[in-house]
């Protein structure tokens, strides 16, 4: 897998402007009017490519691009896509994984994050996600907000550091994260630890430099409901 840090925007553009007219990510996309719909396009592809852009290649072959975004906390994922037409969707995975490994080092930073920008099949785009990408974790946000670890996401920790009067009895606990349901206002998580399964309502995500701190309503069926923080530290 060869990553490579582009600074010719020639080099990208072709590929995007494809792969906007095809996948239709915004609104926008989807204008009648093909001038309109171009120089849309062109704006935030020049916003994006003012970020790093990475490409990945592989036997020669072309994989996609990402722009990569500098945030004081972390790394922001600012647009991603792939040349589907030759690539299978692990190949895909494969090379966004690479590209994460790159772009880390390189800013020196502990985790990447990315907002669910898309307007146009954002659920099966969020499937498709879950389906393939098994480092992955979709908040319940405002924006759909997605964090990588580099653990598979079944065996992730979260530390209970937050914790009102009902539920400071699991204060300094180490949960593992387990089934993901959705349900009509958002998700709820499974947690688990030797003894228990835990049910938290999401309620809320803070981005640090080190770490994600989850908020939510907890219960584990035997005690009242309350409220709590989880940290998640996504490279650890």
């Amino acid at each position: 897998m060869k990553i490579t840090h582009v600074k010719d925007a020639s080099e990208v553009w072709p590929h995007f402007y494809e792969f906007c007219i095809k996948s239709k990510p915004y609104d926008f996309c989807s204008l009648k009017s093909k001038s309109l719909r171009d120089n849309k396009i062109k704006i935030i592809f020049k916003e994006f490519f003012s970020y790093t852009t990475y490409k990945a290649e592989t036997d020669g072959k072309l994989l996609g691009f990402c722009f990569i975004k500098e945030e004081d906390e972390c790394l922001d994922v600012a647009f991603i896509f792939g040349i589907w037409r030759s690539v299978k969707s692990s190949k895909l995975i494969e090379a966004t994984h690479e590209i994460f490994k790159e772009s880390l080092k390189y800013f020196n930073k502990s985790y990447l994050k990315s907002e669910i920008r898309r307007t146009f099949k954002v659920e099966p785009y969020k499937k498709w996600i879950e389906k393939y990408d098994k480092t992955a974790i979709i908040f319940n946000d405002d924006n759909n907000t997605v964090v990588w670890c580099n653990k598979d996401i079944m065996t992730v920790k979260f530390k209970v550091v937050g914790t009102n009067k009902a539920t400071e009895y699991l204060l300094g606990k180490e949960l593992l994260l387990g089934e993901t349901l959705k349900v009509r206002h958002g998700l709820m998580r499974k947690f688990h630890d030797s003894e228990k399964t835990y049910l938290l309502d999401e309620k809320g995500v803070d981005f640090m430099s080190e770490c994600v701190l989850l908020h939510g309503l907890i219960t584990d069926n035997e005690k009242d409901v309350g409220n709590v923080s989880l940290q998640f530290i996504p490279n650890k």
